[in-house]
């Protein structure tokens, strides 16, 4: 049956959205949920409600990440059910048990807040960070960076060879070149998968249901559906991969390192975050860019940053001081675990 499942449909298969709402009477219209959502999953003008969406052939454009309930200032957000890919290439096998944190086993007979001082600092770090895209115009001090950094260094790593190389960028001009030469291609495959208004016709639809349920044979990390809604975001935002953000640390890996190098990197970076939101500051890991920066086409804007073998970019991290407050606990679904 998964062998089955995993030669049928990419190109849009059968997905069951968590359901949003937003309560009018506590709403204060500020929009912080729109601009935060990842996925421009909302509609918004100032001075009006803002409004549920979807966008082309997804019904709803929700990864249930739960960031807009985390910055709305009124609680004025609710989201009910899970993110699940019922069939097909791409199907998830969560459990559909969507739940705020629960480290203690107490099963909901207490609220986080009740036994969140019986967990230690970094238990409370993890389960309150979120994805910040709201960022002030503040630039970041240097000594905080290298805080980060450092945290970064000491990370662990197969045979301790720290396979990684980090790139910090402060140069708002840097990190705008960087953002429009990445849509340039982003916008392309966003607009082969859906045009821009989130349309297709019939005969072209028919296409390019075929390549991308090939290509996703061949390369089934890249043609997920869900990073296109984050293309029309970036699109949508004026070709804003970043979010503002003043500051980007790019995280390399060496590609000679010893068995997993992207997931000492990985680590690594989540390190840093870590360290980032202990310190009041704000992160948001951001990949969406990296794989065009790592194509032949961007070779020149590579050695502008100084990126040559042996290393390759895996991510990248936004930071910076949030605007108004972005922590805070939100449910996440629940992967199934095997005791032996």
């Amino acid at each position: 049956m998964f062998l089955f499942n995993s030669l049928r449909k990419a190109y849009f298969p059968e997905t069951d959205f968590p359901e949003r709402h937003v309560d009018k009477e506590k709403c204060s219209k500020c929009g912080r949920c729109y601009e935060t959502c990842p996925t421009h999953g909302y509609r918004w003008r100032k001075g009006d409600f803002p409004e549920p969406v979807g966008y082309g052939e997804f019904k709803a454009a929700c990864l249930n990440c739960g960031n807009c309930i985390a910055v709305c200032p009124t609680d004025a957000i609710t989201i009910n059910g899970s993110y699940s890919v019922k069939s097909g290439r791409y199907q998830n096998y969560l459990l559909k048990k969507v739940s705020p944190p629960d480290p203690l086993g107490l099963k909901g007979k207490k609220q986080y807040k009740d036994f969140k001082e019986n967990l230690s600092k970094v238990e409370q770090a993890i389960y309150s960070r979120r994805s910040n895209r709201l960022f002030k115009d503040k630039q970041v001090p240097k000594h905080l960076i290298e805080r980060i950094l450092e945290a970064g260094r000491f990370a662990p790593s197969a045979g301790n060879c720290q396979p990684y190389k980090f790139i910090v960028i402060t140069d708002q001009q840097i990190i705008r070149e960087y953002e429009m030469r990445s849509m340039k291609i982003l916008k392309q495959y966003k607009d082969l998968y859906l045009d821009t208004e989130g349309n297709r016709p019939w005969w072209k639809r028919i296409l390019v249901m075929a390549m991308i349920t090939f290509s996703s044979w061949i390369m089934v990390n890249k043609v997920d559906p869900r990073p296109i809604t984050a293309m029309h975001k970036a699109y949508k935002n004026n070709e804003k991969i970043h979010f503002n953000a003043p500051t980007v640390i790019m995280v390399l890996k060496d590609k000679r390192g010893i068995s997993n190098p992207d997931l000492d990197a990985g680590i690594c970076a989540q390190n840093m975050v870590l360290a980032a939101h202990s310190l009041g500051l704000g992160t948001c890991y951001i990949s969406l860019s990296i794989t065009p920066l790592n194509y032949p086409i961007m070779r020149s804007f590579r050695k502008k940053l100084g990126i040559s073998y042996p290393y390759e970019a895996v991510t990248s991290i936004a930071i910076g001081y949030p605007k108004g407050k972005i922590d805070g606990i939100v449910k996440r679904d629940t992967p199934p675990v095997a005791w032996i």
